[in-house]
C-alpha cells in the first residue's frame, strides 16, 4: 500500500502565497491567473509532491457540468451611481454590460457586479473583498451622473491586485486601459452620409456635459468637418448647459439648419418645443440611437454597437490578466469600436435625395 500523504491544494497555495482558487486554476490551465503564477504554482506543487486525486477529480467534474456558473472564476464588474441600478436605465450601457458578460462566458467567466457607491464601501475595503474572493480582473462601467470635476472622475482601488479596464472615457485618474466607442470617426461618418442626403446647414447641438464625457470628440469632429466643407457654411455648434429653450430659438433663426445633430433627444425637444416637425420641417439624426430609440420611432443616427465595445473591454481585461499585469499601465491601451450609421425615419430617404 502507498502510504504517501496526499499535498492539498491549500498547502500549495501557502507555500505561492495565492488562494486555493488561483492554485485550482492553475493546475488546471485555465484562464483566472497570470502567467507568472501559473508557472509558480506548476513548479511548486512539483517540488511538492502534488499528483491529482483522479477519485476527486471524476467527482470535480461531475459538478462542474452541473453548475457551471459557481465554478467558473469570476471578473468583477464595478458600477457607480446614486442607486444600484441607476446604470441599467441607459440602453447603451445595458448593452455595454451584455457585451462584457457575453465575451467573459466565452473565456470561461462569469461576471458579478460590484456598487462602489454603497454605503459604507469604502475602496480599502471594497479591494480587499475582491482580493479575497479570489477576483483578479475589474472592468469599470460608465460614471454615472454629472462629473463637473476631476474628483468626481477618479475611481480608488488598491490597483497593484489586479487587472482593470474601463468602458468609456469618464474615468480621468488614473489612466487605465480602456475601451470606447470611436466618437470622432462616427461622427465623421454621420455627417459624410448627411451630405449624400443633400443636407447643406447640418446643425449641431448638444449638452455640454455630454460632450466633455467624450473628451469633446464629437465637437472636435464636427469642427474638422466644417472646415473641410467650407462651401456648406455650417452653423456654429450650439452647446448649452442644460435645456435653454431661448437660446435654441435664437440659434436656429439665424442659422435655419435644415438637419439637428444631437443625442439624448436634447436638442429634439428644443426643436419639437420650437414647433419644428421631423423630418418635413428639419431633419434629425442622433450620436447614439439607442439613447433615443424610447422617444422616437426608428430615429436616424449612430449605432455604437454598445455591445461590441463592451466584449473588447473584456478581451482587454483578459488579456492583461493572462500576461501578468497589474496596476496601473505605465502605456494606456485604447480600443476603440467604430459605429455604424442607421438611416430611418427622421432624415429624407436616400432615393428622394438623388439627383434628376
Amino acid at each position: 500500500m502507498n502510504n504517501t500523504r496526499k499535498i492539498s491544494l491549500r498547502e500549495i497555495a501557502e507555500q505561492c502565497g495565492v488562494t486555493r482558487m488561483a492554485v485550482s486554476l492553475a493546475l488546471r490551465n485555465k484562464p483566472g491567473v497570470s502567467e507568472a503564477t501559473r508557472k509558480q504554482v506548476l513548479k511548486v506543487a512539483k517540488q511538492m509532491g502534488y499528483e491529482p486525486d483522479p477519485e476527486v477529480a471524476k467527482l470535480m467534474s461531475r459538478i462542474r457540468a452541473q453548475s457551471p456558473a459557481e465554478a467558473r472564476a469570476c471578473l468583477a464588474l464595478l458600477t457607480s451611481g446614486r442607486q444600484p441600478e441607476e446604470w441599467m436605465r441607459s440602453v447603451t450601457e445595458r448593452k455595454y454590460v451584455e457585451g462584457a458578460i457575453a465575451r467573459a462566458r466565452e473565456y470561461g467567466y462569469r461576471v458579478e457586479e460590484f456598487w462602489r457607491n454603497e454605503p459604507g464601501l469604502s475602496p480599502e475595503r471594497l479591494s480587499s473583498i475582491l482580493w479575497n474572493r479570489g477576483i483578479e480582473g475589474i472592468i469599470i462601467a460608465p460614471l454615472q451622473g454629472l462629473l463637473p470635476s476631476k474628483q468626481d472622475r477618479t475611481v480608488n482601488l488598491d490597483y497593484p491586485l489586479f487587472s482593470v479596464v474601463e468602458i468609456s472615457e469618464t474615468v480621468e485618474s488614473p489612466d487605465l486601459d480602456r475601451s470606447i466607442h470611436d466618437q470622432y470617426t462616427s461622427m465623421l461618418k454621420l455627417l459624410e452620409t448627411l451630405g449624400t442626403l443633400r443636407y447643406q446647414r447640418m446643425g449641431l447641438v448638444l449638452q455640454t456635459e455630454l460632450d466633455e464625457r467624450v473628451n469633446g470628440k464629437w465637437t472636435a469632429a464636427f469642427l474638422r468637418y466644417a472646415s473641410l466643407h467650407t462651401d456648406l457654411a455650417l452653423p456654429p455648434p450650439l452647446l448649452l448647459p442644460q435645456i435653454d429653450q431661448k437660446a435654441f430659438d435664437r440659434w436656429w433663426i439665424k442659422h435655419q439648419p435644415d438637419v439637428l445633430v444631437s443625442v439624448d433627444r436634447f436638442g429634439l425637444r428644443m426643436a419639437r418645443q420650437h414647433g419644428l416637425k421631423i423630418p418635413s420641417d428639419i431633419g434629425y439624426a442622433s450620436l447614439d440611437i439607442d439613447g433615443d430609440m424610447p422617444d422616437v420611432n426608428d430615429p436616424s443616427g449612430v449605432d455604437q454597437n454598445s455591445r461590441l465595445v463592451g466584449a473588447a473591454a473584456t478581451d482587454l481585461l483578459v488579456a492583461a490578466m493572462h500576461r501578468g499585469q497589474r496596476g496601473i499601465p505605465e502605456h494606456p491601451l485604447r480600443m476603440e469600436i467604430e459605429g455604424t450609421v442607421h438611416l430611418g425615419k427622421t432624415t429624407r430617404a436616400p432615393a428622394a435625395s438623388k439627383r434628376s
